[in-house]
């Protein structure tokens, strides 16, 4: 009797584990992207020669991105994305020695023992791992999880205020046919972690930045609009211990200091229409508003803020079947020379460092390189620009061009640097990157790519910027800066992404 029990127990375990594993069972995909490029660069900071810093000449770059679709059923899908660098050759986890054990990554390159995570073995980074899944009997998906999440953008690439990875969770509900609701929340930071909260002053409330936003997606015949709003309020430690949430460069303000918290709304459209075939019209407009208050009570100033704008159109023409060309243009609010007044700031705040948005492929962002443009929106609101694209100019098979030329201006008051200085100013001011009224830039890019196999391309991006930084307003602002010039720069890239 014993021994039939036993057999019985065996074979209920295999009929168990079978159902199991049979529950368990998805189907995988792979897909990334793995990239070497070599630069080719010369006054990124816009300083002639002798000033502060100088750039460095050559870098060979690379970055290993690699996803992978764990699939159920067509309503349930895992999905998990890493990432290996960016990192230069020579460097961290590309030096000699870092393939090896962290207590052998030292003598050969002159450094000291690195950790697995800082440079020694692997240095794998998380870049995406949320589930996303569809409620029983509905078309409602949900993604919860480290995801890349990014506002509504028609120009540009992505959006200026939020295009980044961080924990959230969303749901898309579709309401008729070409339209549909997304909302969800995030945690966009959080300092009391278990492994650093030691002191006092990261525990309790406070430690956290949270985000929500809401976005309709109407699309209809020849016409798409996507309007969006987004909301977040972030704790008065939530940057590091005791730095508070205007650490963060794209919430600063002219007179933001320590220990702060912050609480910010956003609101805008992204819009394009294609009725008029052959030309393609795309709009955005984006406004956004930051306010804070000293954390601690002792502050005698007003409260502070920051509130602003970026609008951008561009009109492309898709009735040539050897290019397209496109003109674009686009402002953002900068700076008044009141900003001493309350500590107020004229400039949209953005969200950490929004990944995709770019004007042209060299100052403003974009390019296919790893590395070798000069701003970001966080650094660099306050500007008007125009500009002409001719892209996607295929003469030869397998090769094609791109082409940019781009006017820039700066849209802050020159008074404002009278007022803040520049050194030390914790708002995000930065040479080369900050534009006043009186400095400009014209960039000019040309950018190529072969297609050697379906997977596999071959690059090469040329750009060239003349700037002219008015010396008179930045030396008046800092002594230290005399030095600082109008020197042009350029860079050249040779990149080889295999995709898959």
């Amino acid at each position: 009797m014993n021994k039939k029990f036993a057999l019985l127990l065996v074979l209920l375990a295999a009929l168990v584990m079978g159902s199991v594993s049979s529950a368990a069972a998805a189907e995988i995909k792979a897909s990334g992207q793995w990239q070497v490029d070599a630069q080719w660069v010369n006054n990124l900071d816009f300083q002639k020669k002798g000033a502060i810093s100088q750039d460095k000449d050559f870098n060979i770059g690379q970055r290993m991105r690699t996803a992978f679709v764990f699939i159920a059923n067509e309503n349930l899908r895992g999905i998990l994305e890493t990432q290996i660098g960016t990192g230069n050759w020579g460097n961290g986890m590309f030096a000699i020695g870092s393939g090896r054990g962290t207590t052998n990554n030292v003598a050969a390159a002159g450094g000291t023992a690195t950790s697995a995570g800082n440079g020694g073995n692997g240095n794998l980074m998380l870049r995406k791992g949320y589930i996303d899944f569809k409620w029983p009997n509905t078309q409602v998906n949900f993604l919860v999880g480290f995801q890349t999440l990014s506002l509504p953008s028609a120009v540009g690439g992505g959006s200026p205020v939020l295009d980044d990875q961080f924990a959230a969770a969303a749901v898309v509900v579709p309401v008729t046919d070409g339209v549909s609701l997304v909302g969800g929340y995030g945690r966009l930071f959080d300092a009391n972690s278990a492994a650093t909260a030691t002191a006092s002053t990261l525990s309790g409330s406070g430690t956290t930045t949270d985000a929500a936003f809401l976005i309709a997606n109407l699309d209809f015949k020849g016409v798409s609009v996507r309007p969006w709003a987004a909301y977040a309020t972030s704790g008065a430690k939530t940057a590091s211990l005791a730095a508070g949430a205007t650490a963060l460069d794209g919430f600063r303000g002219s007179n933001s200091s320590m220990s702060e918290g912050l609480r910010a709304y956003w609101g805008g459209a992204a819009f394009t229409m294609t009725a008029f075939d052959p030309f393609k019209v795309m709009a955005d407009f984006n406004y956004g508003k930051a306010t804070w208050r000293n954390g601690t009570g002792t502050s005698t100033r007003a409260e502070g803020g920051r509130a602003g704008w970026l609008a951008d159109i561009a009109i492309d023409y898709t009735g040539l079947s050897m290019m397209t060309p496109s003109l674009f243009a686009a402002y953002s609010s900068g700076e008044s020379g009141n900003s001493t007044n309350g500590g107020k700031s004229d400039r949209m705040p953005v969200v950490g460092s929004p990944q995709n948005y770019a004007l042209g492929s060299f100052f403003l962002g974009g390019g296919d390189t790893l590395s070798g443009t000069i701003g970001t929106p966080e650094t660099n609101m306050g500007y008007w620009a125009v500009g002409l694209s001719l892209k996607d100019i295929k003469l030869i098979d397998k090769l094609s061009h791109t082409f940019h030329v781009m006017y820039v201006k700066g849209t802050n008051d020159v008074d404002f640097l009278k007022e803040n200085g520049v050194v030390g100013i914790p708002n995000g001011v930065q040479y080369g990157k900050f534009l006043t009224t009186k400095d400009s830039l014209w960039e000019v890019d040309f950018n190529t790519k072969y297609q050697i196999y379906d997977g596999l391309a071959l690059g090469v991006e040329l750009g060239y910027i003349n700037a002219d930084f008015d010396k008179a307003t930045w030396g008046a602002a800092n002594a230290q800066l005399n030095t600082y010039g109008s020197a042009s720069a350029y860079k050249a890239a040779m990149l080889l992404n295999y995709s898959f």
